[in-house]
């Protein structure tokens, strides 16, 4: 699969990592402890906000030393950076304006509600705010340039951080209201929103768009404010993707300004963000639906064939944020996902909670099968799987081959009294396991790689695999296949644990044989385990 992300030498990345707490940038304690949390979960890669604020604290006076610093010090963990701009707006807010700018309500006027009271966000029409953040911006780019272009420790800079107008679904003010009325830009020609029962009969906002006729005109006009700044840095480090991240629409009564910020990129008005803003690479969801179903709409919503699914923000605890992220890798072809707030995963020993454990597990799993995602990502070589509540198995039909995955946690027989017992008498995971035996036995969930009908690679957690050679058309005896052991994993030609180089090159570590066969293909974090299967295996032989 094509991503935007790339290392030095121009080789793809596939991104795993976390994100700092807003305002840890500059305080190196916090910094360090979220460069630590990156590194127990198993991810290459630090999300880290740089303030406007904080960059220009008089106009036109740039300071860019802490950004260097913290270039530097992720660069000396062996980590890469995704810088964040808060720039005008931080979700819905101005927090992050410099004072001078904040000072400055004339010239950085606030947006009008229709009663006339301010909210605290510049306007998405007040273009003075645009030309004063394009600076500070074009300065950041510049210094990430000079500082780290050769090794390319930063990978990618995200625009803003979940704009948009809260309480409020457009700016009501005299000059936004003067821009309504002109009506809808020849750039929107075409789109259309759903459910917006425009009739479209004329080019005004309410001819084209209807009931979402003033979301669309705050999503045209931020998306338009954006790529001004976007395409500024773009002038000045073009190698380097920007993106723009959102947070979800698909939430509450899912109406702007009311159950999410009008303006942004939301699902409903993502056609017009591509539209306005050309110099984002893509737009990310920050997704926090704990549930199965509104996760996935929304890697639905995203996934698009102009717009690859990346997650700057989701879950960093918990079952269902651990089973998410593996569908999202697989199902949905993600180029990467970052959880957020990497400092509150550790305790006070520095070690991950009992909770952040499950999704740092997934993140092993994703990054032990990343080159194989990277190169196949999208195709029908990959698959994936995770355990619903009270779900003891799964069945999946392949060409060759029936196999059904056992969740140990819900599989009594697959967790007999003593842990070693559970995992064979010999696994190099078994003295691990005995030490914690319920992390090996969580909600299972398996990312499986078909290369070809008789050859798998499979990673996960707490789960079992089982294979039973699939009949042939005409076969006149197929209850001898069905009952035979060796048309099962028992018969292979081996089983090895292992994993790919980048490169995605097979290097087996260990091969499992005897004994250690008893509980099926058995799965567990920091290894791949590869089944090639007998094509000739339980074939009619002549005597």
């Amino acid at each position: 699969m094509e991503t935007i992300f790339k290392d030095k030498n121009g080789e793809p990345i596939y991104v795993l990592g976390l994100q700092s707490h807003n305002s840890s940038n500059g305080a190196w304690e916090l910094i360090d402890k979220s460069i630590q949390a990156v590194k127990l979960y198993h991810g290459n890669t630090l999300e880290v906000p740089v303030y406007w604020f904080q960059v220009e604290p008089e106009e036109g006076k740039f300071d860019l030393s802490v950004v260097e610093g913290l270039i530097k010090r992720v660069r000396d963990n062996g980590l890469y950076l995704v810088i964040l701009w808060f720039g005008f707006s931080k979700n819905a807010g101005n927090t992050y304006l410099p004072e001078w700018a904040k000072e400055d309500a004339e010239r950085f006027w606030s947006a009008v509600g229709p009663d006339g009271c301010a909210v605290p966000i510049v306007s998405p029409n007040c273009d003075a705010v645009y030309e004063a953040d394009k600076k500070a911006f074009m300065a950041l780019m510049q210094c990430i340039k000079n500082f780290d272009e050769k090794e390319r420790t930063v990978i990618a800079v995200q625009v803003e951080n979940e704009l948009g107008l809260y309480n409020i679904d457009r700016c009501y003010s005299k000059k936004a209201q003067a821009e309504f009325d002109k009506g809808v830009p020849k750039e929107l020609e075409g789109i259309t929103l759903e459910d917006s029962g425009a009739k479209r009969n004329d080019n005004s906002w309410y001819g084209k768009f209807g009931r979402h006729a003033h979301e669309a005109f705050s999503a045209w006009h931020f998306g338009c404010g954006v790529e001004k700044i976007a395409a500024a840095g773009k002038s000045i480090y073009p190698n380097m993707p920007l993106f723009a991240n959102t947070m979800i629409g698909e939430i509450r009564m899912e109406v702007a300004g009311h159950s999410y910020s009008s303006g942004s990129p939301v699902g409903r008005v993502l056609d017009i963000w591509k539209a306005a803003a050309p110099s984002l690479s893509l737009i990310a969801p920050d997704i926090y639906q704990r549930f199965r179903s509104g996760y996935h709409r929304i890697c639905r919503t995203y996934k698009r064939k102009n717009n690859p699914l990346f997650i700057p923000e989701t879950g960093t605890m918990g079952d269902g944020f651990a089973s998410h992220i593996i569908h999202a890798a697989v199902d949905y072809a993600a180029l990467g996902i970052c959880g957020f707030g990497a400092e509150s995963t550790l305790d006070a020993d520095m070690k991950l909670h009992p909770e952040a454990k499950k999704v740092a597990a997934s993140m092993d799993i994703i990054k032990s099968m990343s080159p194989v995602l990277l190169k196949y990502g999208g195709t029908d070589k990959l698959f994936c799987l995770s355990q619903e509540e009270f779900q003891a198995h799964e069945y999946i039909k392949r060409e060759k081959y029936h196999i059904q995955f056992n969740f140990s946690s819900e599989t009594p027989s697959q967790r007999p009294p003593g842990f070693p017992r559970s995992f064979g008498t010999n696994l190099p995971v078994t003295n691990l396991g005995a030490k914690d035996p319920d992390y090996y036995v969580q909600r299972g969930r398996a990312i499986v790689f078909e290369k070809d009908p008789y050859d798998f690679y499979l990673a996960g957690i707490g789960v079992a695999a089982r294979f039973l050679l699939r009949t042939e058309v005409g076969d006149k005896f197929p209850v001898i296949i069905n009952q035979s052991r060796s048309a099962t994993e028992v018969a292979a030609l081996t089983i090895e644990e292992g994993h790919f180089t980048k490169d995605c090159e097979w290097v087996c570590d260990f091969k499992r044989r005897g004994d250690e066969l008893n509980p099926g293909a058995l799965l567990y974090p920091g290894m791949v385990l590869r089944v090639k299967l007998n094509p000739n295996a339980c074939r009619p032989v002549a005597v």
